[in-house]
């Protein structure tokens, strides 16, 4: 994904953060020698992002479906009161 030179990702704070040396070297194109640790690190956030999407979705299910009951009890209800007049 390309993106626009004027922004600064997280991934660069973090470098700059840990040791201002690295980052400026990755800025003038040297390349890490630690790339399997972080090709490992861009898997577990992504996955780990993924799993926290999955869990909202999931949850945004259950609070429709405990809507829904909510609703039909209170038909059911209604309903029941209606028909004893």
């Amino acid at each position: 994904m390309r993106r626009r030179d004027d922004m600064i990702s997280a991934s660069e704070i973090g470098t700059w953060c840990y040791c201002r040396k690295a980052w400026h070297l990755q800025q003038l194109g040297h390349t890490s020698a630690l790339t399997e640790e972080q090709r490992a690190g861009t898997h577990y956030h992504r996955t780990h992002f993924h799993n926290l999407r999955s869990a909202y979705r999931q949850r945004n299910a259950a609070r429709i479906v405990m809507i829904a009951c909510l609703v039909s009890l209170i038909m059911i209800a209604i309903a029941g009161l209606w028909s004893n007049q």
